[in-house]
């Protein structure tokens, strides 16, 4: 493996950090432990080090302590059901990952669990419930949407990993919102604001700039911070390592690209706020709307720069594990 270094990425939003992360780091622990999505004392300490209710603290620093456990507890669902893709049977086998899409859809539908459920589908079906207390019925149903779209996408990357197909540079791009559960994460800002974007304003051209832009700031952040732990593993889903592939270039090139990548992003991420200024005029916004959406764009932020300071101290990026040291829950999807 060629030598390379890492840059600081830059994202210039101000660092913040919501005051009940210690009563959620409690709850989410012990979330997670009454699941059995984490057993046994190396998975709780591993899953202390990566530290869920700090990432969801930086990301909602505004959230009441309701709305930021729901946000913990889905965040750290996320990241037990993403190890299953990479480090586990699930990951390398498209039958077995067909057989969970399918069962997560149901769950989604509202359909009950029956004997064989196991851990990952329970924590999904407890996140259904309480999030259709808290939300609104149009909240929900594209928070549903975008979680599909998330697993179907998940297909894709399975077919890659079993064939040892690196994706080309338009593919990856075209997807890595999805594997990276970027959607539906965004779509709990309007949850924490308790706030549904107008929809004439959702569907604007700056509004949309904005979350595709935020999106990718994360994802590029995820990437570069990531790449150790996702070399180390031989998981190829990373924009770095598709770049150094598809172009040719140094690992350091690829590297250096990925973080112009971020910049280039954060610059129309500003360029479409400003836009969106004209848009409410043109829209005859109201005051509620603008100061509602406003509140939801400045989660956008909050979310860009609260990824990066959390993957700077989680240990997910800095002690990573290898294929076949996560428990699999591949037996709940084989009836």
């Amino acid at each position: 493996m060629p030598d390379f270094s890492l840059p600081d990425p830059q994202i210039p939003f101000p660092s913040r950090l919501n005051p009940f992360e210690p009563v959620i780091a409690e709850h989410t622990t012990s979330w997670a432990r009454r699941l059995r999505l984490i057993e046994g004392e190396r998975a709780t300490s591993r899953f202390a080090g990566e530290s869920y209710s700090r990432l969801v603290a930086r990301l909602y620093p505004e959230a009441s302590v309701p709305t930021l456990a729901l946000a913990a507890d889905l965040n750290s669902w996320f990241h037990v059901y993403d190890d299953q893709f990479e480090l586990a049977e699930v990951g390398s086998d498209p039958d077995l990952a067909r057989r969970m899409a399918d069962k997560f859809a149901a769950v989604l539908r509202g359909e009950p669990l029956d004997d064989t459920a196991g851990p990952i589908l329970h924590g999904l079906a407890d996140i259904r419930d309480r999030m259709r207390m808290h939300a609104s019925t149009g909240w929900w149903e594209r928070f549903a949407d975008h979680l599909q779209d998330c697993f179907e996408t998940a297909q894709w990357e399975v077919d890659n990993r079993t064939r040892g197909q690196i994706p080309d540079p338009d593919s990856y791009v075209e997807h890595k919102l999805n594997i990276a559960y970027v959607p539906p994460s965004f779509d709990l800002i309007e949850l924490v604001e308790q706030f549904d974007v107008p929809a004439d304003i959702r569907v604007s051209v700056p509004y949309q700039t904005m979350v595709h832009e935020a999106g990718h700031v994360v994802v590029c952040t995820n990437d570069l911070l990531g790449l150790n732990r996702e070399l180390a593993q031989g998981e190829f889903h990373n924009l770095v390592i598709v770049f150094w592939n598809a172009l040719g270039c140094s690992l350091q090139e690829a590297i250096e690209l990925v973080n112009a990548k971020i910049s280039m992003r954060l610059e129309s991420f500003l360029v479409a706020k400003e836009a969106l200024k004209a848009t409410f005029d043109e829209l005859g916004t109201d005051y509620n709307a603008r100061y509602g959406t406003m509140r939801c764009v400045a989660g956008l932020e909050h979310w860009m720069r609260g990824y990066l300071d959390w993957a700077r101290e989680t240990q997910r990026f800095s002690d990573p594990l290898l294929r076949g040291q996560v428990k699999g829950f591949h037996h709940e999807l084989i009836s």
